[in-house]
């Protein structure tokens, strides 16, 4: 299956970590099986509300392809990692096209 992996990096005041905790999520994606087929930074935002210590993160979405079974074992290792903040999975539906 594919998906789009939306991160919440909480790298408060350590910026040279973003390259790294990128790196990261990506290692724990293939070392998983999955494949990366994208990845795209964002920029630092505030938040809307503020939900503990932190008022912002850096955001990155990770397009990658995995077997839908060890999505709950990428995030349960995921949620291990100080850096991860936050973590969103969306699922890509095939897009099938209808011939006239």
């Amino acid at each position: 299956m594919n998906y789009d992996g939306l991160y919440i990096l909480n790298i408060q005041g350590k910026d040279e970590g973003l390259k790294e905790a990128i790196d990261t999520i990506e290692k724990e994606i293939t070392t998983l099986g999955g494949k990366i087929t994208g990845t795209q930074k964002m920029d630092k935002r505030k938040f809307e509300r503020t939900a503990g210590k932190i008022d912002s993160g850096f955001y990155v979405n990770i397009q990658f392809s995995l077997v839908e079974e060890k999505v709950e074992a990428l995030r349960q290792k995921l949620t291990l990692n100080s850096a991860v903040y936050r973590q969103f999975y969306l699922r890509q539906e095939a897009v099938v096209a209808a011939a006239k």
